[in-house]
């Protein structure tokens, strides 16, 4: 029988430095099992090899496989003696198998040695620290409550022993056995579930999806197949893998224990807490800052008696203002009533009149603010100048933003704001009945809360609603109840604006055109409660129609009809007349003691 030939193996070219390398390179790439293999395979070729002793007892220390690696590393200590390589490795290997004390020690050995790298000082640093909270220097506050119920303990235990030994009575039937079967409720087993959860989360990171996911793999049905074999494989195999994956946390419990865990987040908790109230007082003092420029922008052009710009600038300010949140703005309340003052000062300030000013110019600004236009030449007042602006676009919008924030004021200068500017906008629209509807309750507010700027600018505003309406004695009555507002807040220069108010209140006249006094007709016809009354309202207007304008009363409260032109005077456009504006008529100046009997 021949004898099969067998062929002498021979070593390949530096195959121990091809085989550290390729451990090194798999190392790198966290393979550790394919660079235990490497590594076996460069000692194969030469077993006192420092660097592959060396190599795979890290990488065996990196898979958790500690004795192995204590081996390696010990012989290449013993191999080397001057190496200290091994040393640092040996005092981490010790360390991660959580002999704390003898990684302590190994690690001042090689301090001692050698200061250069190897660095043994963050492997003296994890183990004194780890030592400390071992023996309870961390742990001092959270076990402080359980020593104080231990004393209690303690005592309560004495206190029992001092008390006589009272005879019990035994019973003479046998008792009973019962087998006592310890189950868990739904609720404890949800608990032990979170708590296991929480910790695989706290100390494998990544790692504990994994966890969850073998755990269920090994309770899943679908594991156990008709394939026994398989099965049992896959059953093996998944148990092992659970079983790593709990032994790594163990290993990282005994590490670092859950109290010095909790200690550790509840430091960056702290940090994090203090870095963000930092970041919201940066936030406070920009927010401060912007609030009073906003509010010295509005104050300045106040200053200039830029009534318009001011009330811009206010607007925009109290905009701004509202969209910061009170907590980024705790002093929001008070600039938000620092804009308000300062609106209402601006309107007051339209009704305040130089000594200087002349009779004629007085007189000029006061039908200017009540409506009533007049031909004028150019002047250089302020207040003619920026005549009361039309109705802005957005006029709607506006109204119900205003409507809004009245909803939700709480302070009285609020209110009172929007009810003026509400009543204001409806007035500059035509509708003198809402306009009135938000004078009155702007009045009402103001002299409640002790308002008096705001109570001098809703009277104004109320009388300027009942020129709209056509309405001269209300208006007379309004203007005489600011006047004396006025007088009794001690604005002297208001008060006399108001008494000129009171002189032009009656001059200018305002024409109420057909289609008005038909409207209001057909509203009063349709007011009546039958149809015999309606028959009879009907007909009075009809005859009403017939009388000359100049001898009949009009429908209109105040309004008094023109007179029907002649037909030598009549046009022969075919354009409807315009309104003519008021021309100012300064009253005669008669010696005391003069009556005039025939008006």
């Amino acid at each position: 029988m021949r004898k099969k030939l067998e062929l002498e193996e021979r070593p390949i070219c530096n195959a121990v430095t091809v085989y550290r390398e390729r451990g090194n390179y798999l190392q790198r790439l966290e393979q550790f099992e394919k660079a235990i293999l490497a590594y076996n395979e460069a000692l194969r070729w030469n077993n006192s090899d420092i660097g592959s002793l060396l190599g795979r007892s890290l990488a065996r220390a990196k898979a958790t496989h500690y004795a192995g690696a204590l081996e390696d590393a010990a012989r290449a200590a013993q191999l080397e003696p001057e190496n200290l390589t091994a040393l640092q490795i040996k005092a981490k290997t010790e360390y991660e198998k959580c002999e704390f004390e003898r990684a302590l020690v190994l690690a001042y050995r090689g301090q001692r040695l050698r200061l250069l790298p190897p660095n043994f000082a963050d492997c003296v640093r994890c183990a004194e620290e780890t030592v400390r909270e071992c023996v309870g220097e961390t742990a001092e506050k959270t076990l402080s409550s359980r020593i104080k119920q231990l004393q209690i303990i303690n005592m309560f235990d004495d206190t029992m022993a001092n008390v006589t030994n009272i005879p019990k009575r035994k019973s003479r039937m046998l008792p009973q056995t019962t087998r006592q079967i310890q189950e868990i409720s739904r609720v404890e087993k949800q608990k032990a579930e979170h708590i296991s959860r929480v910790m695989a989360s706290k100390y494998l990171e990544q790692m504990a999806h994994d966890k969850y996911f073998l755990t269920t793999l090994c309770k899943d049905e679908r594991l156990y197949s008709a394939n026994k074999l398989g099965s049992q494989k896959l059953q093996l195999l998944a148990n092992k893998a659970l079983a790593d994956v709990e032994k790594r946390q163990a290993v990282l419990r005994e590490r670092r224990p859950l109290y010095a865990a909790r200690a550790i987040e509840a430091a960056a908790r702290a940090r994090l807490s203090r870095a963000r109230k930092q970041r919201i007082g940066h936030a406070q003092q920009q927010h401060a800052t912007d609030a009073r420029r906003l509010v010295s922008a509005a104050r300045d052009i106040y200053e200039k008696h830029d009534t318009t710009k001011c009330l811009e600038a206010a607007e925009f300010g109290m905009e701004q203002i509202s969209r910061i949140p009170s907590n980024m703005l705790p002093d929001k309340d008070v600039f938000l009533q620092q804009l308000h003052e300062i609106v209402a000062e601006a309107f007051l300030d339209q009704k305040r009149v130089r000594d200087e000013m002349s009779e004629a110019d007085r007189e000029k600004r006061a039908f200017i603010l009540l409506g009533i236009p007049i031909s004028r030449e150019p002047s250089r007042d302020s207040i003619l100048r920026t005549r009361p602006p039309a109705p802005p676009r957005d006029a709607k919008r506006r109204l119900r933003r205003l409507e809004r924030a009245l909803t939700v004021s709480v302070r009285a200068s609020e209110r009172c704001y929007a009810l003026h500017e509400l009543g204001r906008l409806l007035v500059d629209t035509k509708q003198a009945h809402r306009a009135r509807f938000y004078a009155l309750k702007c009045q009402s507010e103001a002299r409640s809360a002790g308002q008096r700027v705001w109570l001098l600018n809703a009277t104004f505003l109320l009388a300027r609603c009942h020129i709209l309406q056509n309405n001269r004695p209300e208006t007379r009555a309004a203007l005489i109840e600011g006047a004396g507002f006025a007088r009794s807040f001690g604005y002297k220069d208001v008060a006399a604006f108001f008494d000129t108010c009171v002189d032009v209140s009656l001059e200018g006249e305002i024409g109420s055109s057909d289609s008005i006094l038909e409207k209001r007709e057909k509203a009063m016809v349709s007011l009546m409660q039958d149809d015999d009354m309606r028959m009879a309202a009907e007909h009075l207007f009809r005859r009403m129609s017939v009388i000359p304008a100049s001898r009949r009363f009009s429908v209109m409260p105040g309004a008094r009809a023109e007179s029907a032109p002649s037909a030598a005077g009549r046009r022969v456009s075919i354009m409807p007349r315009t309104q003519q504006p008021v021309r100012i008529a300064h009253k005669a100046r008669h010696p005391l003691g003069f009556q005039d009997f025939d008006n």
